[in-house]
């Protein structure tokens, strides 16, 4: 645990980028990145595989400095008492697969200054919280992708951190050990521990988040609550696998009573209108002959994204780590 004596004054941010910028060798990176952190937050940078998280991420943890701008960890520069504060998890495991979970977690506690009753103590409940306390003195070896994944939230909690940084921390995991995973960092946030993770989930997003931080190409362009990204939708959306719409025809829909707003994304458009048993038929009986398919479902985080960066988002591409 931290030493006391080095924790920052209570108006201090846990994290604070301000201006930021850092380029990767071949142009990708981020730039001009203001963003604020504060305890008891769960902040979800959210975006596709390359828009930029990941480098505001190790930013944020001290693998990498700001070419441009700053980063204050809970007010001051990165250092080794911040980083006794920081608790991490990147994409992939890092531990080693001879030791036991018991091992690894035990080694973690000792780096950071626990041990005896209190790091023995520490390590069972963690394990237990995360259901993996029968497979204690199992080699890391043997465990599934979902229970490593588990392993590395118990080490990145085990010195119980003020600051949790997680890239897609729940990426590929069934459901029992996404919900498993969360629950346990609510139990630290509920401490005051703050928390920013990386994601390209928008349904976990809109479950967890705080705050959404949405990052494509390298820059922050929409911050707000899920509720707020969300509050403009029409009730439903309604995707439409209409390969080569004529665009008199998008304008023409786009003008219908119900229909909110009417974007393209390649071979489909994206309605948000009121009442999809309204527009549907309509538009089976005008251009049925047109549309190969379409999906009905309530308006959510996923069609902010593509209302505000105007296409999906599993198609969003930037030059950025």
């Amino acid at each position: 645990m931290p030493d006391p004596g080095s924790e920052a004054p209570d108006s201090a941010l846990p994290a604070q980028l301000s201006g930021a910028a850092f380029a990767w060798p071949g142009g990708r990176g981020v730039a001009e990145i203001d963003l604020a952190v504060e305890g008891g937050e769960v902040v979800t940078l959210l975006g596709p595989n390359g828009a930029g998280k990941s480098t505001i991420l190790k930013m944020l943890s001290g693998e990498i400095s700001p070419q441009a701008g700053e980063v204050t960890i809970f007010g001051g520069p990165h250092g080794r008492e911040a980083r006794r504060r920081i608790g991490l998890v990147l994409q992939e495991p890092s531990t080693d697969d001879l030791m036991t979970l018991r091992e690894t977690l035990r080694l973690h506690g000792q780096l950071f200054g626990l041990k005896g009753s209190s790091l023995k103590r520490r390590c069972a409940t963690l394990l237990e919280s995360l259901g993996l306390g029968e497979r204690a003195n199992d080699r890391c070896e043997t465990l599934s992708g979902g229970l490593r994944r588990r392993l590395d939230i118990a080490r990145a909690l085990l010195h119980e951190p003020d600051l949790l940084l997680l890239d897609e921390p729940t990426l590929a995991l069934d459901p029992e050990s996404s919900r498993a995973i969360w629950d346990t960092l609510h139990e630290r946030i509920s401490d005051g521990a703050a928390v920013v993770v990386c994601s390209n989930d928008t349904v976990e997003a809109e479950s967890n988040a705080d705050r959404v931080v949405i990052v494509n190409e390298g820059r922050i362009v929409a911050e707000d609550t899920p509720s707020n990204l969300t509050a403009g939708l029409l009730h439903d959306a309604l995707e439409l696998d209409w390969p080569n719409a004529a665009q008199e025809d998008v304008a023409e829909i786009g003008s219908w009573d119900g229909v909110g707003t009417v974007l393209r994304a390649e071979d489909q458009l994206l309605l948000s209108v009121v009442n999809s048993a309204e527009i549907v038929p309509r538009l089976f009986q005008e251009y049925g002959s047109q549309i190969s398919g379409v999906r009905i479902r309530e308006s959510s985080l996923r069609d902010a994204w593509f209302q505000i960066v105007g296409r999906p988002l599993n198609s969003a591409a930037g030059d950025s780590e």
